[in-house]
């Protein structure tokens, strides 16, 4: 079931498009559609929210234990989805989630993307993907190549983020990338209008590409690029990239955040008391910190008799965080 905000209108783009500053601050996310931006948190740092998502993952008491590999099995931890995914439990306000998001380096990183210190944040998901490929099954395994922006804005809407948080080799899960899908994007939805739905295009920033459409892709150069990364680098890529997280097929795990930041000065109003209600209820957000849906059990289908729907215990927020979570102004 697709999750459920407020209506999401067409913006204008004239008057929505963010004047982004990554053509100097970061030339990779123009030429490739995404780069890797080296120790925004020490490796020392990276090593302690490992050990606190482990905690979390514990807390469940249904056997895993962070220390010992035997656990590391499906049957041990919560639903998870695409191989170590994790939206639901209220784990978008679990401390460690607020900690990384107030990181100094990973604000600083898109307060030069965007020019502006004055972000809002997501509400975004977690990570951890064990290496347990061969429990995972077809589905779980299989690419799910995709775009999170609408084909109706072609214009650079969002930047999307990712703490790692433990070393990143090529087997080890994480984000791959159609490399020069980026430039792309307008014509490809140019040029495919009998894909469009009845409708009309959507406007809500998903569009899930099938395997044969990828073709024309391939035809004009694009190929697949894992990207790999050090514990504490964060890794942005433009939301117009296709992309999709793959799974740990190694013997390492993936240990990851989800982060976004934008201006906060293009969120509308109607979006900023959603935003505080997602708080209060915590609720997860999707990645657009500005133009978001909600990510609860309710949006999900994720009702279930006893699960768990908030985090341990309320998060403590600095001023700053809560300026970036959108509760204070600016």
């Amino acid at each position: 079931m697709a999750p459920v905000a407020v209506e999401t209108k067409t913006e204008n783009p004239a008057t929505l498009k963010l004047v982004a500053e990554d053509a100097e601050a970061f030339p990779e996310l123009t030429s490739k559609g995404y780069t890797v931006v080296p120790g925004v948190i020490s490796k020392e740092k990276a090593q302690h929210y490992v050990d606190e998502m482990y905690k979390w993952l514990e807390s469940f008491g249904m056997g895993f234990k962070g220390d010992d590999r035997s656990t590391w099995r499906i049957a041990n931890v919560p639903e998870f989805d695409k191989g170590g995914l994790y939206h639901r439990y209220g784990v978008s306000h679990e401390q460690f989630a607020w900690d990384i998001r107030s990181e100094p380096g990973v604000i600083d990183a898109f307060a030069k993307l965007w020019g502006t210190d004055e972000l809002g944040v997501s509400y975004d998901s977690v990570n951890i993907s064990l290496p347990i490929s061969s429990e995972l099954g077809i589905a779980a395994t299989k690419p799910w190549p995709h775009v999170d922006q609408s084909p109706t804005r072609c214009f650079k809407h969002c930047v999307q983020g990712i703490v790692n948080l433990y070393p990143n080799g090529p087997l080890d899960g994480g984000l791959m990338v159609l490399e020069g899908s980026t430039s792309l994007f307008e014509e490809y939805f140019r040029t495919h209008e009998h894909l469009m739905p009845e409708e009309g295009w959507p406007t809500v920033n998903w569009w899930m590409h099938e395997a044969a459409h990828l073709d024309w892709f391939y035809a004009r150069g694009c190929t697949w690029k894992k990207v790999e990364a050090g514990p504490g680098d964060l890794i942005l890529w433009d939301s117009r990239t296709i992309h999709y997280g793959d799974v740990a097929r190694g013997t390492e795990p993936r240990v990851a955040t989800y982060v976004c930041y934008k201006p906060v000065k293009d969120m509308r109003p109607e979006m900023l008391q959603v935003k505080r209600e997602c708080f209060d209820k915590y609720w997860g957000t999707t990645h657009d910190p500005l133009d978001f849906l909600v990510v609860n059990a309710e949006t999900r289908g994720w009702e279930i008799e006893g699960q768990r729907t908030e985090p341990r215990a309320r998060p403590v927020l600095s001023l700053r965080t809560q300026k970036l979570a959108g509760l204070v102004p600016y």
